[in-house]
C-alpha cells in the first residue's frame, strides 16, 4: 500500500512540474483546431486568429472584440491603448481564404502560419526559481527567444490565479537559455506547480 501511495505521490509531483515550449504557430494552431475553409472558420476560430495577429502587428494591441460576420469575412476591432480604445481599422479574417489583414498592416496567410514545422527549442539550463508549492492550475507564458538565446518579452496567456505561482514561473522562464539561433523566435510554454 505505501509504495502505491509514493508512487502516486511521484505521478502527480511529475505532471505539476511537466512543461511544454511549442512555438507561437504551433500554439495558434492548437487554439485553432481543425480548419475547414470549405465550409469556412467559425467565429471562435477567427477570434482566436485576430487575438494573435494584434499581439503582434498591432502597436498597443491589448484584446480584441468578438467577431462580427461580414459576409465573406469576419471583421474584427481590435482595442489599443491603456484604456482600450477601438481601433478604427478592423481585423479582417477572411471565412473561406484563411487571410488575415489590417489596415496599416501585413497580410498574412493563415494555413501557412499554422502549418509551420519549425520546432520548439529547449533550454540548454534547467532554469533557476520553481513555481511554488500550489493547489493552482498551470500558468501560460509567452515568450520571445533572441539570436543569443536570451529570453524577453515573457508575458503571461494564463494566469494560475496565484500570484507566488505566477511571479517565480515567470523568474523561471526569464532565466532560460537557449541555443544561439539566426532570428528570433516566440514561444509558449505551460508549467504547472506542485500541489
Amino acid at each position: 500500500m505505501k509504495t502505491a501511495l509514493g508512487a502516486l505521490m511521484l505521478s502527480v509531483c511529475t505532471f505539476a512540474n511537466a512543461q511544454e515550449i511549442k512555438t507561437a504557430q504551433r500554439d495558434l494552431a492548437d487554439q485553432v483546431g481543425l480548419i475547414n475553409l470549405k465550409a469556412g472558420m467559425t467565429e471562435k476560430q477567427a477570434g482566436a486568429v485576430a487575438l494573435f495577429y494584434c499581439e503582434r502587428y498591432i502597436g498597443g494591441c491589448g484584446t480584441t472584440d468578438a467577431p462580427v460576420s461580414q459576409g465573406s469575412h469576419w471583421q474584427i476591432t481590435p482595442r489599443t491603448g491603456i484604456d482600450g480604445s477601438p481601433d478604427k481599422d478592423k481585423i479582417l479574417v477572411g471565412k473561406h481564404s484563411g487571410k488575415v489583414s489590417w489596415g496599416k498592416g501585413p497580410a498574412i496567410d493563415l494555413l501557412s502560419l499554422v502549418s509551420s514545422k519549425e520546432p520548439a527549442p529547449a533550454p540548454v539550463n534547467k532554469g533557476g526559481a520553481k513555481p511554488v508549492l500550489t493547489s493552482a492550475s498551470a500558468v501560460k507564458i509567452e515568450f520571445t527567444v533572441s539570436p543569443a538565446g536570451k529570453v524577453s518579452n515573457a508575458r503571461f496567456k494564463r494566469s494560475s490565479k496565484d500570484i507566488k505561482c505566477d511571479v517565480q514561473a515567470r523568474a523561471r522562464v526569464e532565466s532560460w537559455k537557449f541555443p544561439p539561433r539566426k532570428t528570433p523566435i516566440q514561444l509558449v510554454t505551460t508549467l504547472g506547480c506542485n500541489r
